[in-house]
């Protein structure tokens, strides 16, 4: 059983961020709709295993959606809901992520490659991909961590939750999800209630493509149930995790550049995460060794 004053946090602040939504469906059969594809139970449970364990295996961060000196300036921190991590090009809040036509340059840091167990995944979904008339393979994804972070000195904060946006890479978004069930909405910017609201379960997959749900609806996950299996294990410390996701995209390999081949002002930005992303990573200690001291 919960802790009763966790239970009641928890309350207040989804009562803060979310207003009241009317009851997500169950999430427990297939969506099949042009430009959105629900999977249920699309994952193994040899699948699912196998990605809890590489999960578990990283050093996940807590990003700044600005720079640190435009955080102070805004009057505090402006830290990202959950923890995440990146692979095939890390795409840094502070520096704003990609977006084309307009922020295409200095946004990714080329990371580690994907794990066979995605590769195998994405080589399974090529079918539903191609239903989506999608051209733009996926290269890169979002891992993001989803649970209860408790503080030195108080008690613990909700972190399952994810703001209202939108991807603007080219071509389809493939979200994979391991753990709790998700409520996930789709809506639009200023709406108070979603047009599209459902639980989003353990090993399922969710395929977003095209003007409808890409550019007009944006999408946000409210809340993250509390269960318990399956058990999620992280490296993060005071953090009970309950979910996690990986989102998949495309950027085009030209934009996608190593450490060293950032601008001035964006290799600053990055250059403090990289180092300690450098303490448990081959490769981002391979990228900091071609960074000159100045």
């Amino acid at each position: 059983m919960r802790d009763p004053v966790e239970c009641s946090l928890y309350a207040v602040c989804m009562a803060r961020v979310c207003p009241p939504h009317p009851t997500p469906d169950r999430g427990d059969r297939p969506i099949a709709l042009d430009g959105l594809s629900y999977l249920p139970r699309f994952l193994t449970v040899e699948d699912s295993d196998r990605l809890a364990a590489f999960f578990a295996s990283l050093h996940p961060l807590w990003e700044s959606r600005h720079p640190a000196g435009a955080a102070a300036r805004r009057g505090g921190s402006s830290r990202l809901t959950r923890p995440v991590y990146w692979l095939g090009a890390w795409q840094f809040a502070a520096l704003g992520y990609y977006a084309p036509p307009g922020h295409v340059r200095d946004r990714c840091v080329r990371a580690e490659p994907l794990p066979e167990v995605m590769t195998m995944l994405l080589d399974r979904l090529r079918p539903h991909l191609a239903a989506h008339g999608d051209l733009a393979p996926p290269n890169t994804c979002l891992i993001n961590y989803y649970g209860s972070e408790t503080p030195p000195d108080g008690p613990p904060v909700d972190r399952a939750r994810l703001r209202m946006h939108r991807d603007a890479e080219p071509g389809a978004v493939v979200m994979l999800s391991i753990g709790q069930p998700a409520q996930f909405e789709l809506l639009e910017p200023h709406a108070s209630t979603p047009e599209r609201s459902w639980w989003v379960r353990h090993r399922s997959v969710l395929i977003l493509s095209g003007a409808e749900y890409k550019d007009r609806l944006y999408h946000r996950v409210a809340r993250v149930r509390y269960g318990q299996e399956p058990v999620l294990h992280t490296t993060l410390p005071r953090f009970a995790l309950r979910r996690v996701s990986v989102s998949f995209r495309h950027v085009p390999a030209r934009d996608i550049h190593d450490l060293a081949d950032l601008g001035g002002a964006a290799r600053a930005v990055a250059l403090p995460y990289i180092q300690t992303l450098a303490a448990h990573s081959p490769h981002f200690a391979a990228q900091l060794t071609r960074v000159s001291p100045g």
